[in-house]
């Protein structure tokens, strides 16, 4: 096991997502020396329009998968179209995603006090098994409901809405890919003695997993989710810490914990 002060720690969020996490770990020290921290994405986001564009003020409730799916979704429709979707009921996958819809709808003036005071609402447990289990999603047969997503990824949150009775929209707004050869020759460079990858969402750990050509065994991993961690040790990665879920605080929390550790 490295010590402290060889350990590098490497963020994998896509780009202008990692910001603000890079910064607060930048900020712990290790015998007197800052982190060695960098950012590495594994997934390049790019935009994604559906065809069929539903309508937007006859949901009872809109569920915004990620930031992404938020700042796309507003890019992608006109101020009329965004202006009916953000009326509905509004639902979060976690409270990143929640601050940054929140922080739209605060923009919009006369609708900003509804929906102030009524919240986005997101779940503690911050994934779609926490959305469902929320009592907002529990009476909700013969109710229509928009998932603001990207294309493909996981199936739960449409599927458990679905089970309840609810009439499910999906509305695909971006998409994730593998960086390019160039990209993914820099990510195998950064899988060193010390390297530490934080990992919090399955693509990512795929995408890794594809770049370090299906040989994983002697990559180390910090992961935010139960699922993750069983997806990882599955392909052969070697699950270090795991932190309570993907916020920044936890991540830098858990990765606090585990320099102790060592």
């Amino acid at each position: 096991m490295s010590k402290s002060h060889d350990l590098h720690f490497i963020v994998t969020r896509p780009i202008n997502q990692a910001t603000n996490l890079v910064d607060r770990l930048k900020q712990i020290s290790t015998q007197n020396q800052p982190l060695q921290v960098d950012h590495c994405p594994l997934i390049v986001i790019v935009n994604y329009s559906e065809k069929v564009i539903p309508d937007f003020g006859t949901f009872h409730g809109v569920i915004f998968i990620s930031g992404n799916a938020v700042d796309q979704a507003r890019k992608q429709l006109n101020s009329h179209d965004w202006r009916l979707l953000l009326q509905n009921p509004l639902f979060a996958i976690g409270q990143q995603t929640a601050e940054i819809l929140q922080s739209d709808v605060n923009k919009l003036g006369d609708i900003s006090d509804l929906n102030e005071s009524r919240g986005v609402t997101y779940p503690q447990q911050m994934n779609s098994e926490g959305l469902l289990m929320m009592p907002q999603l529990k009476n909700i047969s013969d109710q229509s409901w928009l998932i603001v997503k990207g294309l493909a990824g996981r199936e739960k949150l449409k599927t458990g809405l679905r089970a309840a009775g609810a009439i499910v929209t999906e509305l695909a707004v971006y998409q994730r890919k593998l960086p390019d050869l160039i990209a993914q020759r820099q990510i195998a460079s950064y899988n060193q003695a010390g390297s530490v990858w934080l990992i919090t969402s399955s693509q990512a750990l795929n995408n890794l997993w594809r770049v370090l050509k299906l040989q994983p065994n002697r990559c180390r991993i910090i992961v935010s989710s139960d699922r993750i961690a069983v997806e990882a040790i599955k392909l052969g990665f070697e699950v270090v810490a795991q932190s309570f879920d993907a916020t920044d605080q936890q991540l830098v929390k858990c990765v606090k914990n585990f320099i102790r550790n060592q």
